[in-house]
């Protein structure tokens, strides 16, 4: 049977629900901004005394202890912001320190520093006495220097000298901005003092609320994430109108209701369209192939917002600082992307990192005067961005798309110095989109992803060894820069184990899957997914090679994480019972494989509702399970469910109806109901061909040939004949294309090569001998050449050669190509086989008819010899698939008739009467007559061997 469950199912975690850093982002080094947030000690802002860090400039106690940590007193919140984001806050957050860091691993510091840490707007920073402005140079206004304005600018001043003392915001190509003020008047630098003083303040207060929207990120209280990155963008274009020299684009306004969205949703609900064909839809969230490394909110750093001026040799040039306003756009729009993104919606999240793209991308192009940040900073940014894009466009089967889009990324990876983390993590994802267009798992729904195949063009096996060759340049990349036992090492094991399965290459798969297994055990413990997951494939790898009992107790593993994970009901617990019912069914223990059968079924459903691609699939898993046992009722009903749903959910010329029409067909042929047969294929016909209107496809022909063979046997010869024809002249234009896969090339001749038999078959037995001669010749050197002369199939052809010189009574032909037959048939198929039977039994009618009885006898007795011993040994197997190895009465009798006859030609009675006595007894116990029995062409009665008396006298 065909059934789209025999596909692979590869699995690949990441665990988005627990919230990792990928490698690529932990290797980035800590933010600079965050000395302003620690909150150390400072002196008083314009006081030379060193020993002033008991009170803030503005007269409040001072947020910090004598060892520069926060003091347990929270900071004073002065907006209605701050204060509204602490009311609605339920958590404590993890510190954000340091770009990367993954949850969990952040400042040790109780609840009230961890608000204290997020909230406080104004920081307290130490100053070098040297960075102040000097209040004893002459000034230009005698206003200036007045203790009222010193007083009135004193708050406004002392924030200003803290960040000048921030490394964050106060070194730029090593030199000082505060410098160009040594020249300058106390007013007229103070007057810039106060200018930069604003710009400073909006650009640290930006930076706080961005980290205050990356704790809520990290907790999950996605609401109050998207009000901190509103208020964020809020200040930001406040900024913009404060420096109006910036130049945005395409400024998006956060506060629409469109584009922050509060719809709370489940990660599982939040699918594509696309239903794979195999029982995984590789988009998921969970089943994340090191495709979504970037999955974390970016921080600022000022260093990269805030350009200083130089120092200048002489006076009269007053210089303000600089923002690259594009910089905090373009991060805004990104975080509140993967905001969006982590809540399920992706349109919005795709949106916002185009939004974010077009910021750089556009700003690239601009005046350098305006955007001169640096290429590292653009580079940085960018390499995020694109990968989140490229991922979506992942999800939605957009490859082509993805390709290109992480193309993109891998060129900024490459230009970024130090970037070979962000390069192997861009390699890996280009990989997977790789082996995806290769993939059973990319046939998804949409029209998007049939354009997407159709422009990756149609040579997988291209795309298979490209993924493998990314692979390996990720895999020796990682290993390179973090370590051999790095998670993400383990990632690309897991994938390249994948490519090998695809090729059908277990062992080597086998060996990938155990070294990414041994790294996840280690480094994330045997209750996490990624580790369940690696289980999994390696117990589909074993269970392709026959290990049956490690196969289970892995996949038995892969249960009790899902279980501990996701419950007994969940779409991944399904999967993995039907997998384990299966090997009970191989391992014939039927009764259990169908009770694991049905509570994979319930657990489907009960996680996926009636009407499911994957509760369709179940189905068919059972139906062939019914199938093999020749339930062919049972298995009729689970095709026919299978299929009403697959007609709900599915595009209708989805490969899985293809499938199940061709599963109900089977059903019907056998059980000897041509029409429903004919009907079945049928539609699966209409289908393909509708699908692959005007092209060539093996499919199509495949139909084409087992309809032909329907009407075969339904008696209709022309019709037959009519679609075998049109499935041969297919077959050799496949053949004849030019395919550089070897492999593919040889399977498409072999199509040809059985075509050519059943229409030989059906032109020898309408005595066209000569077409079925040539048909024959044809199909057996293509045969000779591919499968060699010792094939089984190639001793099928020689026999059907033989059998029509024997009908032309080309009896020398017809025994040299019988006892080639048999030769191969006992080295393929063993001496004591059926097929050898019939073969010496077919060898022992033509040395009969050429009138050589010696080696017809003897051919005769050697097939009688190997019937007895598979009458004594019969068959144990209950499906219709396995050989049978028995003989039955009437076989046997027909061969002992032979050999009397051939006794009684060379005049030898005795064993000629016991030949033909045995050959009574033997159609009787087979329910026959003993009037079977033929004697040179005559009916031969052994009860009658002697006349009745005459009467008496």
């Amino acid at each position: 049977m065909v059934t789209a469950s025999q596909q692979n199912v590869q699995i690949s975690f990441s665990e988005t629900s627990v919230a990792t850093a990928s490698a690529a982002s932990a290797t980035r080094p800590a933010p600079k901004v965050e000395a302003i947030s620690e909150g150390v000690a400072v002196p008083s802002v314009l006081s030379a005394n060193s020993d002033s860090n008991k009170s803030s400039s503005d007269g409040n106690a001072s947020t910090t202890n004598g060892n520069g940590r926060p003091n347990n007193k929270r900071a004073s919140l002065d907006n209605a912001f701050f204060s509204a984001i602490a009311r609605r806050r339920v958590m404590s957050f993890p510190s954000a320190s340091g770009r990367g860091h993954k949850q969990g691993q952040g400042s040790k510091t109780d609840h009230d520093e961890r608000y204290t840490r997020s909230l406080t707007v104004e920081g307290t920073l130490p100053v070098p006495m040297e960075h102040v402005p000097s209040t004893s140079s002459s000034s230009t206004c005698s206003a200036s220097s007045s203790e009222d304005y010193n007083a009135a600018f004193a708050d406004e001043d002392a924030w200003l000298v803290n960040s000048l003392a921030a490394p964050s915001l106060s070194f730029a190509n090593g030199r000082h901005w505060a410098d160009s003020l040594a020249v300058a008047s106390n007013r007229e630098a103070s007057v810039i003092n106060r200018r930069n003083n604003k710009i400073l303040k909006a650009v640290q207060s930006i930076i706080d609320i961005n980290d205050t929207a990356i704790d809520c990120y990290r907790a999950g209280e996605y609401d109050a994430s998207l009000d901190a990155l509103r208020e964020a963008e809020a200040r930001r274009e406040a900024l913009q109108t404060f420096t109006p020299k910036v130049v945005l684009h395409h400024v998006v306004n956060p506060s629409s209701g469109s584009d922050i969205k509060c719809t709370p949703t489940d990660d599982d609900s939040c699918e594509t369209k696309s239903v794979a064909r195999s029982s995984y839809i590789y988009q998921r969230m969970d089943f994340d192939e090191g495709m979504h490394s970037y999955s974390e909110l970016e921080k600022m750093d000022g260093s990269e917002i805030i350009e200083f001026p130089p120092s200048v040799e002489s006076g009269n040039q007053y210089t303000s600082v600089e923002v690259y306003n594009a910089v905090i756009q373009a991060t805004i729009l990104f975080n509140v992307g993967q905001v969006h993104r982590r809540r399920g919606e992706f349109d919005s999240a795709a949106a916002k990192y185009e939004a974010a793209l077009e910021v750089l991308t556009a700003t690239s192009t601009s005046n350098q005067e305006e955007h001169n940040f640096s290429t590292e900073t653009r580079h940085r940014l960018l390499i995020p961005i694109l990968n989140n894009i490229g991922q979506l466009q992942y999800r939605r089967g957009e490859l082509a798309s993805a390709m290109e889009t992480y193309g993109t990324a891998l060129t900024h990876a490459k230009s970024m110095e130090g970037g070979s983390v962000h390069v192997a993590s861009a390699l890996n994802c280009l990989g997977v989109l790789h082996y995806h267009a290769n993939s059973s798992e990319s046939d998804d729904d949409s029209d998007n992803g049939k354009d997407s195949k159709k422009n990756l063009g149609s040579d997988s096996d291209s795309s298979t060894d490209k993924a493998m060759e990314l692979f390996q340049q990720a895999l020796a990349m990682r290993i390179k820069c973090l370590g051999p036992d790095h998670v993400d090492v383990a990632t690309t094991l897991n994938n390249i184990g994948r490519i090998y399965v695809q090729n059908d290459q277990f062992d080597r798969a086998l060996g990938y899957y155990q070294d990414a297994l041994r790294i996840r055990r280690i480094s994330l413990g045997t209750n996490s997914l990624d580790y369940a997951a690696t289980a999994f494939n390696a117990g589909q790898s074993l269970h392709q090679k026959g290990d049956l009992d490690e196969a289970a107790r892995l996949y038995h593993e892969f249960l009790r994480v899902a279980t501990l994970k996701f419950g007994r009901n969940h779409r991944d617990v399904a999967v993995v019972l039907s997998g384990i019912a299966q090997i009970h069914q191989e391992k014939r223990e039927f009764e259990k494989a169908l009770e694991l059968y049905e509570e994979s079924l319930a657990a489907g459903k009960a996680a996926l509702g009636d009407y499911h691609s994957e509760i369709a699939m179940l189905l068919n898993r059972m139906g062939n399970f019914h199938f093999e046992r020749e339930r062919l009722d049972e298995a009729l009903k689970c095709y026919r469910r299978g299929l009403r749903i697959e007609k709900k959910v599915l595009r209708p010329d989805h490969p899985n109806i293809i499938v199940t029409y061709s599963n109900l067909g089977e059903i019907h042929r056998q059980r000897n109901e041509w029409e429903e047969a004919a009907n079945m294929y049928g539609e699966a016909l209409e289908i393909l061909r509708r699908k692959y209107y005007g092209v060539d496809n093996s499919d199509v022909a495949s139909t084409l040939n087992t309809l032909g063979l329907i009407h075969d046997q339904r008696g209709d010869t022309c019709l037959s004949l009519h679609f075998l024809q049109d499935a041969l002249l297919m077959r050799r234009r496949l053949m004849g294309n030019n395919v550089e896969d070897r492999a593919v090339h040889e399977q498409r001749s072999l199509d040809v090569a059985a075509t050519l038999v059943y229409i030989g078959t059906i032109l020898y037995r309408k005595s066209l001998f000569p077409m079925a001669i040539e048909l024959y010749t044809e199909s057996l050197q293509i045969r000779q050449k591919i499968l060699g002369k010792d094939h089984r199939d190639t001793a099928f052809v020689m026999y059907n050669i033989a059998l029509v010189h024997q009908q032309r009574g080309d009896y020398e032909q017809s025994i040299e190509f019988y006892t080639e037959t048999l030769r191969i048939e006992k080295i393929v198929l063993g001496e004591r086989h059926k097929d050898v039977c019939m073969t010496l039994y077919k060898l022992g009618e033509v040395n009969k008819a050429a009138g050589k009885l010696t080696e017809a006898l003897q051919c005769f007795q050697e097939s009688l010899e190997i019937e007895r011993s598979l009458s004594n040994n019969p068959s144990q197997s209950t499906g219709r698939r396995q050989q049978q190895s028995g003989s039955d009465p009437a076989t046997m009798a027909r061969t002992l008739t032979e050999i009397g006859n051939i006794h009684l030609a060379q005049g030898d009675v005795v064993p000629m009467m016991d030949a033909f006595n045995e050959a009574s007894r033997l159609f009787r116990a087979a329910g026959l007559s003993p009037h079977n029995v033929v004697v040179s062409g005559h009916l031969y009665a052994l009860e009658f061997s002697f006349p009745e008396a005459a009467p008496a006298a």
